[in-house]
């Protein structure tokens, strides 16, 4: 990976700027309430079934619904007057579920009924992912898009880090429901904080995306007609099209929905079956181990930001990939070493490689692709990426059974990490390159043309 060092990094300040940080504040927020939930979730059926079947078919179920909605997300997110709006709606939608699993858990010992629930999240995550991908460009910069990427992960990995300490000790000492109403609370705070962000797209909300067509018909005299439901579905189905075109034309992009699919599949189910089982093998007791597991890779995700934020990346398909395979080493080397400091160790060499990948790749797409197919764009990278989660975590259940927690993890690190490496393979990944931004010449790009400059200039 060659790399130059940056004389001043684009980020400096970056939350200097209200909107950005009001919205970096929301989303570290509800990060630290899912990552509690994740703790939660986890040694609360363990504790209740103690099966790793019934563990993997869990968290598979749960992974399913954003899946679904992450084009439905999308195609909104490019069409709607206010994506602030909506990510409002979502964030809401979660508070009020979450409310209801605290109930739930506190009262039943149901894994059914909380598995029901929690997709419902799954469903508002599907809309909130890929409209809040889109909702940077209204905040941020072009030219700052790196940087508010690393803060985001840095972020993230503030969640990681607070959520599964937050969630293993809460778990341990106040039980599961106590730990979700928590989670519940971060969701509301984050809307509240939305809801303060003032653009000038949200301003009156009356310039989204979604505004074009209401803003012709306007100029035209004409009233808008109403659209039917099944025109609307219609609609979505050819904007899902569109973008789906778009990204078929990128090889680069193909070659990485495929393989992060795959490593995914991969992390999920390691991360979310076979490491519980290695650290917190009777549930709820040992909530804290696995919370320390977790946090350890916000911690190495921390130490990876103080690392890029003094670093320009130049070859960016060769970074993307050798982050990938080292994510995937530092979980088959948790499964031979169990459950221990050597474990620890090796979630923060995750979260290392994990803070390259979330800063780089979300940059290259908002760079690189016109904003307005960037929702859906966004989209179904979403869903390439987390496609086969559900598939992997459910796959972990027999696999566990055949070779042990600890096998699992070896073997299905091992496959990450060569599935990581294949993709090298691929010219268009290796000639990958970070380039500037190109002037604003004012004319609307042609979707069909998708990025044949870009792919040009690689």
């Amino acid at each position: 990976m060659a790399t130059d060092a940056a004389d001043a990094p684009a980020g400096r300040g970056i939350l200097r700027e209200r909107g950005f940080r009001y919205y970096w504040t929301a989303r570290a927020l509800s990060l630290v309430g899912d990552y509690a939930f994740r703790t939660a979730f986890a040694t609360h059926i363990i504790s209740v079934s103690g099966s790793a079947s019934t563990l993997a078919a869990a968290t598979a179920v749960l992974l399913v619904p954003s899946l679904v909605f992450y084009l439905v997300g999308g195609a909104v997110g490019d069409r709607t007057r206010s994506r602030r709006a909506v990510m409002i709606g979502a964030d809401l939608t979660r508070f009020v579920v979450l409310l209801l699993i605290a109930g739930v858990t506190y009262w039943t010992s149901s894994v059914a009924l909380l598995v029901v629930l929690a997709v419902l999240i799954g469903v508002a995550d599907g809309f909130f992912q890929p409209v809040s991908f889109a909702y940077m460009l209204e905040i941020t910069p072009k030219e700052k898009l790196v940087a508010a990427n690393s803060a985001l992960s840095v972020g993230q990995q503030i969640g990681l880090i607070g959520g599964p300490l937050v969630g293993g000790f809460m778990v341990s000492l106040a039980g599961a429901s106590a730990t979700f109403a928590f989670d519940a609370a971060t969701f509301l705070l984050s809307a509240i904080l939305l809801l303060l962000i003032r653009t000038r797209r949200n301003a009156g909300e009356e310039n989204g995306p979604g505004a074009v067509e209401a803003d012709a018909a306007a100029e035209d005299g004409a009233p808008a007609e109403p659209v039917s439901g099944i025109d609307r579905l219609r609609q979505v189905g050819a904007d899902v099209a569109v973008a789906g075109r778009y990204v078929a034309g990128l090889r680069w992009l193909l070659v990485s929905l495929v393989v992060g699919a795959c490593t995914n599949a991969v992390y999920a189910g390691v991360l979310d079956v076979s490491v519980p089982l290695i650290m917190a093998p009777e549930g709820t007791s040992e909530g804290r181990a696995l919370g320390t597991f977790y946090a350890l890779q916000g911690i190495g995700a921390l130490a990876g930001a103080a690392v890029l934020v003094r670093l320009t990346v130049r070859r960016m398909g060769p970074a993307l990939f050798a982050m990938l395979a080292l994510m995937a080493l530092s979980l088959a080397a948790t499964g031979l070493i169990g459950n221990g400091v050597g474990a620890l160790a090796m979630a923060f060499t995750y979260g290392i490689g994990l803070h390259f990948f979330n800063s780089i790749f979300p940059s290259l797409l908002q760079e690189r692709v016109p904003e307005s197919l960037l929702s859906r764009v966004g989209g179904l990278a979403f869903l390439g990426f987390n496609g086969l989660m559900p598939l992997g975590a459910l796959l972990m259940g027999p696999l566990v059974t055949t070779f042990d927690a600890r096998g699992a993890a070896v073997w299905a690190g091992l496959a990450a990490a060569l599935a990581s490496l294949a993709a090298l393979l691929s010219g268009d990944v290796r000639r990958l390159t970070a380039r500037s931004p190109e002037p604003d010449t004012g004319a609307a790009p042609d979707p069909a043309d998708g990025d044949k400059d870009a792919v040009a200039q690689l």
